[in-house]
């Protein structure tokens, strides 16, 4: 029986859906005590490819830009890298990079609590999505091999801007998720 274009268009929409929810997953996977090591375990490097395998599809798709997925990817990554940085000894200097991260991970607990709560303020989500937007900018220069000099001066991108306006559409569990 021949697929018709309804149908097609229902089942892609599934599809997406479910990719969605597997890299929402990934995000608060952060918080698995699984992940709770210095060192990379199995768990880690699974979370990494969960999340860049998700990434891959939906930029292969059509529904997401490559360079929006490479800040998310960039910002996973220095999200993952903040969890394990936490596990290491009290006296090992804190690097630069660790107040973006640590505000990185801030954000996204308000965020999925304000999604667990169910009553969003809308200037409490613009004001953690402005946060986001700067602190994923600082974070994929960071990883490129930049030390960005001040968080505050740091200017967002249009791409950290659509990164920080999906991570949040994630976060607080839109399933009105539109790629660039």
């Amino acid at each position: 029986m021949k697929t018709t274009r309804r149908e097609f268009i229902h089942r892609v929409g599934i599809a997406l859906g479910s990719l969605m929810a597997a890299l929402r997953a990934c995000w608060f996977d952060l918080d698995n005590p699984k992940l709770q090591s210095f060192d990379d375990t199995d768990f880690s490097r699974e979370l990494r490819q969960r999340h860049e395998d998700a990434l891959t599809t939906l930029v292969d798709s059509g529904e997401l830009d490559a360079a929006v997925a490479d800040e998310i990817a960039a910002a996973f990554e220095e999200a993952i890298a903040h969890v394990q940085r936490q596990q290491a000894s009290c006296y090992i200097a804190l690097p630069p990079e660790f107040a973006p991260r640590d505000d990185l991970m801030r954000q996204a607990d308000l965020l999925e609590g304000l999604a667990a709560e169910g009553d969003i303020d809308p200037g409490t989500v613009a004001e953690a999505q402005e946060a986001l937007e700067r602190d994923i900018a600082w974070l994929a220069q960071f990883h490129a091999g930049e030390v960005p000099e001040e968080l505050e001066g740091i200017e967002v991108t249009p791409e950290a801007a659509e990164a920080a306006r999906i991570l949040v559409g994630l976060l607080l569990g839109d399933q009105g998720f539109e790629g660039s």
